[in-house]
């Protein structure tokens, strides 16, 4: 692969690639990516599905059509879709749709496994904000679980990504939680080889991790920062995924794995407690919405600086251009006190999913800063957020989650996320301000300043999700990759 090679925006359509659904990096290759990822095993889905009331395929597809006018059979086979940063967390959701799982499946699933392959932004001690529809609902709820000040001060925030996406896989999810786990922990402990996407990552972190004796000795194992296609090993890491696996958010907010996180913080100078840790919630309520273009478009709830900042980049947005957006973000949120640094990493990352029930799921998540406080606590592996007191909070304040329905709240139609600078919200809002179809969604991806540091990734489906028209679209200036499943068992 071309060392310049940028991924231009690429989207897929899905009734284009259903036939590759029997070769498991077939999908990788023909987006230019086989060599920056690998899919780890496959393994049946173990445990009890949930069902949640979801209406049939027939009923689905006759209302559907009553509604459009227009044909939105589903791709035969179709399961689902998913969107990340970094390729290996996208063929991992792809499996976890293949085997039955939903959207909520499918993002909690990248989520872990970001937290092994993109941990400068994803890492579990960090936190972020997802927007959930059901495919059987009609509304969209927003779960915030940011990662927040301990009570006694410091550098280290508390944790809220594990608490956040066990509460969405335990309220919205199908599949096995162990299924949607083991894969991130078999990661960590067998070895990955860096993607293109993580050694990016690495490299933009280089200083962070050289200045930093147990970044560097994950990270930077030979004494210098890891390049694509090395392989590395977190066996630390494994040993607490193994734990959340087994035990739930249990199993890193109590017990052995809580106590050696609050010892660990306490030793990197932060002042994070196990009953800091016991008592942090993740957060629940209604997203926003607004009319448009006979869809209803969502946002985070008006409670979260995030929600507050999107709402009004909405409104005054209308009729402006990709870059113009942009610009508007930046003077937003320094209307709104948030001003951001020029030049910032805020070390976050998005990915959405879909599944073939009109299911979706759209996150965001940070690390306050790239590597937050530039540490791993100590035996547990984990990489620790920045506590958001101060600069640090306004990364937060631009995760920009996005999704749209039909227009009363049923069937999603896109799921695309935002993170970063303002301009990664921007972004996110110029797709869904243009999604009127697949070609001009595309464009206005390609048209988006977003970056390495600032993605945008998002889903579309114009019919309607599993109908043959949906559409993948990953960051144009990132490595991340857009996976369609495809199951004969559907």
């Amino acid at each position: 692969m071309p060392a310049n090679h940028k991924n231009a925006g690429l989207w897929l359509n899905f009734e284009a690639v259903r036939g590759l659904r029997l070769a498991p990096l077939a999908l990788a290759a023909s987006l230019g990516l086989a060599a920056c990822a690998e899919e780890g095993p496959r393994e049946p889905v173990r445990g009890t599905a949930v069902s949640h009331g979801i209406e049939t395929q027939p009923e689905r597809q006759a209302r559907m059509t009553g509604r459009t006018g227009r044909d939105s059979r589903l791709a035969p086979g179709f399961s689902g879709a998913a969107v990340a940063d970094e390729p290996g967390a996208a063929l991992i959701a792809r499996q976890v749709l293949e085997q039955g799982g939903n959207a909520a499946d499918a993002a909690t699933a990248i989520y872990f496994a970001l937290s092994v392959t993109y941990p400068a932004a994803a890492g579990l001690g960090g936190g972020g904000i997802c927007l959930v529809h059901d495919g059987s609902g009609k509304t969209v709820e927003t779960v915030s679980f940011l990662a927040s000040s301990p009570r006694g001060g410091g550098a280290v925030a508390v944790p809220g990504n594990v608490r956040g996406f066990a509460y969405i896989h335990s309220r919205y999810g199908k599949a096995a939680w162990t299924s949607v786990v083991a894969p991130a922990e078999r990661l960590a402990a067998t070895g990955s080889s860096v993607s293109r996407a993580s050694a990016a990552q690495l490299a933009i972190a280089s200083k962070i991790i050289e200045g930093s004796p147990s970044l560097a000795g994950v990270f930077a194992p030979e004494g210098r920062v890891a390049n694509e296609r090395d392989l590395l090993t977190q066996l630390q890491l494994a040993s607490t995924l193994g734990q959340i696996r087994a035990r739930g958010a249990a199993g890193f907010y109590s017990g052995p794995v809580a106590r050696r996180f609050a010892d660990a913080v306490r030793d990197a100078g932060g002042a994070v407690s196990e009953s800091d840790l016991l008592d942090y919630r993740p957060s629940m309520g209604t997203a926003q919405n607004a009319d448009h273009g006979g869809m209803k478009v969502w946002f985070p709830s008006a409670d979260l600086a995030a929600g507050t900042f999107a709402a009004e980049l909405w409104r005054d947005g209308a009729s402006a251009s990709a870059v113009e957006l942009a610009v508007l973000a930046e003077n937003t949120a320094a209307r709104l006190g948030a001003a951001p640094q020029p030049g910032a990493n805020y070390g976050s990352t998005s990915f959405a999913a879909m599944d073939r029930n009109g299911g979706a799921v759209a996150c965001a998540v940070t690390m306050n800063g790239l590597f937050g406080a530039a540490k791993i606590a100590g035996d547990t592996g984990v990489a620790l957020a920045a506590n958001p007191a101060g600069a640090a909070g306004l990364a937060s304040a631009y995760l920009a989650p996005v999704l749209m329905t039909g227009q009363n709240g049923e069937i999603a139609r896109l799921s695309v996320a935002g993170a970063g600078a303002p301009k990664g919200a921007a972004a996110a809002q110029h797709v869904a301000r243009n999604f009127t179809s697949a070609e001009a969604a595309q464009a206005a991806l390609n048209a988006g300043i977003a970056d390495l540091a600032s993605p945008v990734n998002a889903l579309g489906c114009p019919l309607g999700a599993g109908s043959a028209s949906c559409i993948v679209g990953n960051n144009p200036q990132g490595f991340g990759m857009g996976v369609t499943g495809f199951s004969a068992a559907q």
